[in-house]
């Protein structure tokens, strides 16, 4: 997928420029995900690098916790993974391959937690299916760091 793709940080505010390091010490960040295909399709991209990352700490996080996911997909399935090994399994949106939207929350029980406990990263990872092109997805992400 190589035309407009495109992560936009929402939360905490003014985090476009990158400068975790005068920011640090956010509990959650939510990030806009967004692409149109170009047909080919992602593959394990890596969407939200934790080591871009601070924990209230002032760390690189070693875990995160989802506490909600919306979207809008139209056309592709988008499969969102926490890297590890194997990957795990956030959530599959659009597995039909029509139009879909909607949004999940794990905020009443403390965010869908990431299983960690290897030596992979831990980043936000999507991978498309089923994609052809004019294919889009705008999908919005709320994550709690973990020490």
């Amino acid at each position: 997928m190589a035309d407009a793709v495109e992560v936009q940080w929402i939360y905490p505010p003014d985090m476009q420029d990158g400068q975790w390091d005068d920011k640090s010490g956010n509990r959650r960040v939510v990030a806009r995900l967004t692409g149109t295909s170009d047909g080919t399709g992602e593959t394990a991209v890596v969407k939200i690098d934790l080591d871009d990352l601070k924990t209230l700490a002032g760390n690189v996080p070693q875990r995160t916790a989802v506490e909600y996911v919306n979207w809008s997909v139209f056309g592709m399935t988008c499969l969102l993974e926490w890297d590890r090994t194997p990957s795990a399994k956030i959530i599959e949106i659009n597995d039909n391959a029509l139009t879909d939207s909607g949004e999940i929350s794990w905020e009443r029980w403390g965010g869908l937690l990431d299983p960690g406990l290897d030596d992979a990263t831990g980043d936000i990872i999507l991978t498309t299916t089923n994609v052809f092109d004019g294919d889009t997805y705008d999908i919005t992400i709320c994550l709690r760091l973990k020490d």
